[in-house]
């Protein structure tokens, strides 16, 4: 999904915020996302297999949490995580989701532990799983850029 195709920062920005928080963005939410897109080439500046990443990512909630999941550990740098950090930044400072992120429902703590340690076994299932395709695709297409390029 090219940046400059119409409509595709709007369908990846509806894609990350239904992985993000379960919900679509609002009009506030998609202008401010695209607006940092115009405004710097952070965003858009990578190697093939960040394109491809973010591409994939954007499908849905499901393909975000895969390429979230495998770039949190092998393309830390790269062009998903940029996005994914700033999109969670608008939303924490846009108003319909105040509140939203930082719900705290009360837990007992043996619960806690439980929901942590199977949100622990989910990430590494998804990271093996995912790895098995994407690994070789980044060594193939080359990985992220160093930040500064």
């Amino acid at each position: 999904m090219s940046s400059t195709e119409p409509g595709a920062l709007e369908r990846e920005c509806e894609g990350f915020c239904h992985y993000l928080m379960g919900r679509a963005p609002d009009a506030y939410v998609l202008a401010k996302y695209a607006e940092a897109h115009r405004l710097t080439t952070d965003y858009s500046r990578g190697s093939r297999f960040d394109r491809l990443l973010v591409s994939f990512a954007a499908w849905g909630s499901f393909s975000a949490s895969l390429a979230d999941s495998y770039a949190s550990l092998f393309a830390r740098q790269g062009i998903l995580r940029r996005k994914l950090v700033l999109l969670l930044a608008i939303l924490e400072s846009s108003s319909p989701a105040h509140g939203f992120l930082d719900a705290i429902e009360p837990t007992p703590v043996f619960l806690l532990a439980l929901q942590l340690l199977g949100r622990g076994i989910l990430f590494g299932i998804r990271v093996l799983a995912i790895s098995l395709v994407l690994l070789p695709l980044q060594l193939a297409l080359g990985g992220s850029p160093p930040r500064g390029e």
